[in-house]
């Protein structure tokens, strides 16, 4: 099984596929930087200071990068529907494309964290009681989850935001329509500012705020951004209508991108002990942030020559094949080195060796996964 074959329709858009990889690596150097403790990392150019740690700290916004682009890729064929392109998906044939993209990977690293725990320590880090939670991905708040699963994987507590909007996304696909871009993002916009306040203003939680406020409706933003990306692909791309002024406008606001990422960063560097509060930047920031990963992810949709030669190159095409592998691995491989001789008895700045080691092996990792279970999975699911 090809990384191409098993990805489907999604290679008529590949250089989304290579962006999916880079928001995964970004997320892993920012757990590479933290992990050793973070410094800043500074270099002198014409006289001006370039915080380059400022990239590596906003590496946790790779997450909103794929749910901007899990918003667009999923949507698309609700908003071919509503055009009238195409027939609507079948709910049993959609949710099981779905569920099949996401438990067998995370079911078959948590065997084997489960199993290795045990050889190490004779430890069962899952048992009677939390299993259920575990067997359906239930990092939510307690008392219906378990919250964030550091014990075991970090980075799972971002899983269920996604499967949340998988599964709610047919019951709203209907606003996936020209008629009601307006709708969809005053829709999008107003349930995540209404549940972020009343999490950090109302019910302000002791421990795990982010858990908290993130949860669906508190990602909306970026799936509703996504989600508006798909209508106007469809609206504009697919459908022809002012094809030629549409790709002038993204061309021109991909110019713009640069100098918008330069300013959350700069916000955020700034402002970022503010951000946990109900605060300007706590509900301006991700809209921000998602508004230009839109423009980008539309720029790649439109199959443009340096997009691709960027994004869709054989490297970087498969780096977003088993990005989720990468992103799945990498936390668990990050906090075993950190005892392991190769960083523990380093003398220096830990932070490059730390990167590329995670890199190689939830990269090696994340091969293996692919091939055993991910790719099988998807291509028996398309089969139904």
């Amino acid at each position: 099984m090809t990384p191409k074959s098993a990805l489907g329709a999604n290679h008529s858009l590949p250089a989304l596929t290579g962006l999916r990889g880079l928001a995964a690596l970004w997320v892993l150097i920012y757990h590479a930087w933290v992990y050793v403790t973070p410094q800043e990392i500074l270099f002198s150019v014409l006289d001006s200071t370039i915080r380059v740690h400022t990239f590596f700290s906003l590496g946790w916004s790779g997450v909103q990068l794929l749910f901007v682009l899990s918003g667009f890729l999923i949507t698309l064929p609700y908003a071919r529907a509503n055009a009238g392109l195409a027939a609507k998906p079948r709910l049993f044939r959609y949710l099981f494309k779905r569920i099949s993209r996401v438990f067998p990977a995370y079911y078959l690293q948590l065997f084997m964290l489960v199993l290795i725990a045990w050889m190490v320590s004779s430890e069962w880090l899952v048992d009677i009681n939390n299993i259920f939670q575990y067997l359906l991905m239930l990092f939510v708040p307690p008392p219906i989850g378990l919250g964030s699963p550091a014990v075991i994987n970090g980075v799972w507590w971002t899983l269920p935001i996604e499967l949340s909007f998988y599964l709610l996304l047919p019951l709203f696909s209907f606003l996936a329509s020209r008629r009601h871009k307006v709708l969809l993002m005053m829709a999008s916009m107003l349930s995540m500012v209404s549940w972020r306040w009343y999490i950090v203003g109302v019910l302000e939680p002791t421990s795990q705020v982010p858990v908290w406020a993130y949860q669906l409706p508190g990602s909306m933003d970026t799936f509703g951004l996504g989600m508006l990306g798909a209508v106007l692909h469809v609206q504009y791309s697919e459908q022809r209508e002012r094809i030629t002024q549409y790709q002038n406008w993204l061309k021109g606001l991909l110019c713009l991108t640069p100098f918008v990422f330069i300013f959350l960063g700069i916000w955020m560097a700034e402002q970022y002990e503010t951000y946990w509060t109900v605060s300007s930047i706590f509900f301006l920031w991700t809209p921000i942030f998602g508004s230009a990963i839109l423009i980008l992810i539309l720029n790649c949709a439109q199959n443009q020559w340096l997009m691709n030669k960027l994004l869709a190159n054989k490297i970087v095409f498969y780096l977003g094949t088993v990005s989720y592998g990468i992103y799945l691995w990498h936390a668990p491989i990050g906090r075993w080195l950190l005892d392991s001789p190769l960083i523990a008895s380093m003398e220096g700045y830990q932070f490059p060796r730390m990167a590329l080691l995670m890199f190689c092996g939830s990269f090696v990792l994340a091969s293996i996964s692919w091939y055993l279970v991910e790719a099988r999975a998807i291509a028996h699911a398309r089969k139904k």
